[in-house]
This record gives structure tokens, sequence and C-alpha cells, in this order.
């Protein structure tokens, strides 16, 4: 049992969310939980935030095995 923990930074949301999504889609037989849950976009997009110095998207993400 373990995961993985990480963030994914974008020049937009939809950039952000497309990298966590192409993630999400290659490993998903092996993790049991992902938060947030990839197939939920507009929760995914609430949770990001925006780093004040590199105005980068942010989106922190644990994924459970």
């Amino acid at each position: 049992m373990g995961g993985v923990s990480g963030e994914f930074r974008g020049n937009s949301k939809i950039e952000t969310y497309l990298k966590y999504l192409n993630l999400t889609e290659q490993c998903a037989d092996q993790f049991e939980a992902m938060y947030p849950d990839p197939k939920n976009k507009k929760y995914c997009k609430k949770l990001m935030v925006e780093d004040p110095d590199t105005g980068e998207w942010v989106l922190y993400y644990h994924l459970h095995s």
C-alpha cells in the first residue's frame, strides 16, 4: 500500500487539468483512489490555485494504491 502525491502546473486551468487527466488515464489500473477525482473537471478546477510568483495554475493531487 502506498501512493503518489504531487502537483501539476500549467498556464491555464484547462492545461493543468489535462495534464492531470493524462496521468490518471495512464495509471488508472494501479490506483484505487484518486484525489481529486479526475472525472469531475469542475471540482478539479475549483481546487486549483494560482501561483503568485509565476502566474501558473497549480493542482495538488494524491493517488492512493
